[in-house]
């Protein structure tokens, strides 16, 4: 007996596992399902990350403020967003979502708006991750030396000119790595999209396990999946983590396990 029949009767041996049909998983029509629902996994994914940069980079930019009407409720939105639950966050903009922004949407969309629930979720991931971008951003830009604001100072340049031209392209060359592990997060977070039925990977799973009721078979082949494309970031994140200077990746380190304490 080859290794692979070996490691077939040992898992076939273990309770609950039904072998008669691991045949699903090479159907062309399973994988084309399964596929739809990782395409849906990496869509939210991106949309999330991209728009979670954008407010997290104006949140850290208004954190390091010195106008305190600016920097305190910059504070205020990452400290609080930080604290709460993402499943929380998803399960409101699924419930609420096309309430809140039915009266900015009506004069362009009319009245017949509604917030899709794949929108919802991309809502629920940004917010909590804009507010942990916002944190290893501001990581990014303390950890570059003084010396560079204060050249970009002494050739004339404004403050915004020298975050535009001077700090953020450094700062954000320092952040690649953290940003990629948290592309990771995001990636496994779109999990929790599945509470409010959005057909992703795991939804798309519970499709199949209530049809042919074998649950710890769909988990384990999705586990799979998830476990090469994070495994495959991690280490990507990783190899760029190396090139950062040593005090940038102990201050994103920081803000990192502040935010898992969290």
């Amino acid at each position: 007996m080859n290794p692979f029949d070996l490691l077939r009767a040992a898992v076939c041996a273990t309770p609950g596992i039904r072998c008669d049909t691991w045949y699903l998983f090479v159907d062309p029509a399973i994988v084309r399902f399964f596929g739809e629902g990782l395409g849906e996994t990496l869509k939210l994914s991106v949309a999330s990350v991209l728009l979670s940069f954008v407010v997290g980079l104006l949140f850290a930019l208004g954190r390091l403020s010195t106008r305190p009407w600016i920097r305190w409720p910059s504070i205020l939105y990452i400290e609080t967003i930080r604290a709460l639950p993402v499943l929380l966050l998803i399960v409101y903009f699924g419930i609420k979502g096309t309430a809140l922004f039915r009266p900015i949407m009506t004069p362009i969309f009319g009245e017949d708006f509604e917030l899709s629930r794949f929108w919802a979720g991309v809502l629920g991931l940004s917010l909590y991750t804009s507010a942990v971008l916002a944190e290893i951003i501001r990581a990014g830009i303390t950890a570059l030396p003084k010396g560079q604001t204060e050249a970009a100072s002494a050739l004339g340049l404004s403050y915004v000119g020298s975050m535009r031209f001077v700090v953020l392209p450094q700062a954000l060359r320092l952040m690649v790595p953290a940003m990629m592990g948290q592309l990771t997060t995001v990636i496994k977070d779109t999990s929790l999209v599945a509470t409010i039925g959005v057909f992703e990977l795991v939804r798309q799973g519970r499709v199949i396990y209530t049809q042919f009721f074998n649950p710890l078979e769909v988990f384990l082949y999705i586990a799979v999946i998830y476990f090469v494309i994070c495994f495959a970031l991690s280490q990507a994140s990783r190899r760029l983590e190396l090139r950062a200077p040593v005090e940038a990746r102990i201050k994103i380190e920081e803000v990192q396990l502040r935010d898992q304490v969290a």
